[in-house]
């Protein structure tokens, strides 16, 4: 049996869901079956956990002054990075996860390679594409692996061809928590046992809700609720703009305390109930995280996680108002919620990466 060459192009090696479940996918699939190669086009956290039996390419993503000049007269560095990469590995396929690298569609094509485009994103990351890149990626494409049932429904709306589900995925394994540690943090955090904490996880975007902190805040004035808000602050107007609207917040209490790598599941531990404040998000890794803890979950119906919330497990609003997230909020800390923590469990192992991995297997033997 022919061993399948792959090459999985990823954009920053960092700790976004779409790069931890390559990251995932990567310590389990067969090597019996498929000869792997990671190349990202920045050199992030996730290189330093990948196997030492795959290759890893970093591509050049400060320019050198002949690079510089190499781009100005319309030789892509990354582009000839890329070629010289094809004559070492001399992939069968080229994996492109998420939308970012699909720049090298036209290159692939010209090699001769096959191509996987692997879908994260929803509609409001579209906008970060030119109507033809986006055009050549949907119809081109040998596959597109959507990341929910929403990502390829949108998908097959913009004329896609060739799509095929397979969700994203967590290791399981790696949800340790201390309880002591816990414990440490409630006394550093001085939290009341009478107080009901709700913990938020991702990058501090407008698509993500960062913004929407105070008036959830606001909304929740008077009752025993608070707040946590984990992941990386980028240094922007949006974070700012949040930052000093927090400062004059007669609500509740909100500690934004930003990425917590060590922590972090001891944080989502910590948590009575887990609330997604995004405006639009395909799959969210973090939902599965805290299903797994057992922890009820709240969202507006922002893409996958109306996929994932079963009876249960929480409640996805019909609504984007803040109220209406607040008044499930509500029901989960009053317990007018049937709420399962077992059947959230159980939800959960159905997207362990030793449940994905033979889904993932089976799409890429196509090829």
């Amino acid at each position: 049996m022919s061993i399948l060459k792959i090459l999985i192009i990823t954009p920053y090696a960092g700790r976004t869901g779409s790069e931890m479940m390559i990251g995932y996918l990567l310590n389990r699939y067969d090597r019996q079956r498929f000869h792997m190669a990671l190349c990202t086009l920045q050199p992030g956290e996730l290189l330093n956990n990948i196997p030492t039996d795959i290759p890893k390419f970093t591509a050049p993503s400060h320019f050198s002054v002949i690079q510089k000049i190499q781009n100005k007269f319309g030789e892509n560095p990354i582009i000839s990075y890329l070629k010289k990469i094809h004559k070492e590995f001399k992939a069968d396929v080229w994996y492109l996860n998420t939308l970012v690298p699909s720049f090298l569609l036209p290159l692939a094509q010209q090699l001769g390679v096959k191509v996987v485009t692997h879908f994260h994103e929803l509609p409001m990351e579209y906008l970060a594409l030119k109507a033809s890149v986006f055009r050549n990626i949907i119809t081109q494409s040998n596959l597109i692996i959507g990341c929910s049932e929403i990502v390829c429904q949108r998908i097959r709306e913009a004329g896609g061809q060739r799509i095929e589900l397979c969700h994203s995925l967590i290791d399981q394994s790696r949800v340790q928590v201390n309880p002591t540690r816990v414990q440490s943090l409630k006394d550093e955090l001085q939290i009341n046992k009478d107080e009901f904490v709700w913990v938020m996880s991702g990058q501090s975007t407008y698509r993500k809700g960062f913004d929407l902190l105070p008036d959830f805040a606001t909304e929740l004035k008077g009752t025993k609720a608070r707040i946590i808000w984990l992941g990386q602050l980028l240094d922007d107007g949006l974070v700012e703009y949040t930052q000093q609207k927090l400062k004059h917040n007669t609500g509740i209490r909100v500690d934004v305390m930003g990425i917590q790598r060590e922590d972090y599941y001891a944080y989502l531990s910590l948590a009575n109930g887990f609330l997604l404040t995004s405006r639009e998000d395909p799959f969210p890794l973090v939902m599965i995280e805290a299903a797994t803890l057992g922890k009820p979950i709240v969202a507006f119906p922002s893409g996958g996680v109306a996929e994932f919330v079963m009876e249960g497990m929480g409640e996805v609003t019909n609504s984007w108002n803040v109220r209406d997230v607040v008044l499930s909020m509500k029901k989960v800390m009053h317990n007018e919620l049937v709420l399962d923590p077992e059947a959230s469990k159980k939800r959960a192992q159905q997207f362990d990466v030793s449940a994905i991995v033979s889904r993932w297997e089976t799409l890429m033997a196509q090829l």
